[in-house]
């Protein structure tokens, strides 16, 4: 971090965009993360003979409660649940992040309707409301992880080979590591 001084015994840290952008992106990641894990540990924790940390609302509309009761009544709640604590476990330890954002996008955008156009909330739109937030949270997410979806922006992208298996080594590397592969 750099320091200004016109004084040499004062050292001031210098706030500049990239790092109030970082801060802003980290505190970003850390609570949709952190938000994911606590709605999925929500709904995990009583098939684990523990209590709820706050009763599962089921829509306040007609629309929004057959939404909700069908996907529990089928099954699909559970693993949506399961898919929010792994996203969030992701943001929050910082693995995975890219990844973690594009399965978190459908399962935000999902909370967003049901809470917004199904119960004609749509007041919420601009509040600090947290169905709302973790949308607009996740999609500034993924813009300032733009870097790793580009690639997979390919407008005519031929088949990959068998050989291409070798690139999972680089999974687990680093970044300049992997460039240098």
């Amino acid at each position: 971090m750099k320091t200004v001084s016109d004084n040499p015994n004062q050292n001031a840290i210098k706030i500049d965009a990239w790092f109030t952008g970082t801060l802003l992106i980290t505190f970003f990641r850390l609570m949709l993360g952190a938000w994911m894990i606590v709605n999925g540990l929500n709904h995990l924790l009583p098939m684990w003979g523990l209590p709820n940390i706050y009763p599962q609302p089921l829509g306040t509309l007609h629309l929004s409660n057959a939404m909700l009761v069908t996907m529990i009544e089928t099954g699909l709640f559970d693993y949506v649940k399961v898919a929010e604590l792994l996203v969030g476990l992701c943001l929050v330890f910082n693995r995975f992040v890219p990844l973690a954002l594009v399965i978190a996008l459908p399962l935000g955008l999902v909370v967003f309707y049901n809470s917004i156009v199904l119960n004609l909330r749509f007041e919420r739109l601009f509040s600090f409301f947290m169905a709302v937030w973790c949308t607009y949270m996740n999609i500034v997410l993924l813009l300032a992880y733009i870097k790793y979806y580009i690639p997979m922006l390919q407008f005519n992208a031929p088949v990959g080979r068998v050989e291409d298996l070798r690139l999972l080594k680089n999974i687990f590397s680093s970044e300049e590591q992997a460039r240098n592969d």
